[in-house]
């Protein structure tokens, strides 16, 4: 907070998402009766030069802002931070893509992440990273005492590969024939090469494709957290993050765009 006329500004490179945000927070804060100063409030969010566009920035701005407004009286946890939308009434609440944001506080390091219960997530799979779940602002200043009990998931050791083997709707054992092909994908699975199949249509590129992924090996931990986070942005629910994912674009999709 600074001297000069009241206001709210948000800097680094903010969308219209993003810059909807100061009203959103302001109005959360005033519903729970947060005391902001008349000074003009300005927002920095790091690095100036990324463009930000995600209104999860809502919870992380309120805590800041009470925070600098003295209304924050018990400590704020070390490596803590913050996810989530606010309502107006200061009610909080998921929104798409928050997994990915989820992993980057995991690489940075974090240790305590206050966010909203996300339905069809499974958190617990992620580890090194307390999850405390909250549902509403006050929740999360009230937390901060110790008076109240968020509901937590903590996982600090690594997940154990599971021992039961992954099923597949396509098994390359079952493909009759192609042997030369076979031989070669093989190979490319073996040592993680790439693959250029060519022919004429209907000589089985398709299908050894679509077969292709049940010799690859299962996914790493990261890579399934890498791939959950594609589908969830993308907004496609995929019950199998173990099994490396196979796409198959139409196959003349260039001659669609050039149209």
């Amino acid at each position: 907070m600074i001297p000069g006329t009241e206001g709210v500004n948000i800097v680094g490179v903010p969308d219209a998402s993003v810059k909807e945000c100061k009203d959103r927070v302001m109005a959360a804060l005033y519903a729970n009766d947060v005391q902001i100063p008349d000074k003009k409030v300005v927002i920095n969010l790091s690095p100036a030069e990324e463009r930000k566009n995600s209104p999860i920035f809502d919870l992380a701005m309120a805590i800041g802002v009470m925070k600098e407004a003295g209304e924050i009286k018990h400590p704020i946890p070390n490596g803590a931070a913050f996810l989530g939308v606010l309502s107006l009434d200061g009610s909080i609440k998921p929104v798409d893509g928050m997994l990915p944001s989820i992993i980057a506080a995991r690489k940075e390091g974090l240790k305590i992440l206050y966010l909203p219960h996300i339905p069809g997530v499974q958190l617990d799979t992620i580890d090194g990273i307390e999850f405390r779940f909250v549902e509403s602002l006050q929740e999360v200043i009230t937390s901060f005492s110790g008076q109240l009990s968020t509901s937590i998931i903590s996982k600090n050791t690594s997940i154990k590969s599971s021992t039961k083997l992954p099923t597949y709707e396509k098994d390359f054992q079952y493909v009759i024939g192609h042997k030369q092909a076979k031989r070669a994908l093989e190979i490319a699975a073996a040592g993680g090469h790439n693959v250029l199949m060519v022919g004429p249509p209907g000589c089985g590129k398709s299908l050894l494709a679509e077969n292709f992924p049940s010799i690859l090996p299962p996914l790493s931990q990261e890579q399934q957290f890498d791939v959950m986070s594609i589908y969830q942005l993308a907004g496609v629910r995929n019950p199998n993050f173990q099994v490396p994912p196979f796409r198959d674009p139409y196959h003349s999709l260039c001659d669609i765009n050039r149209g």
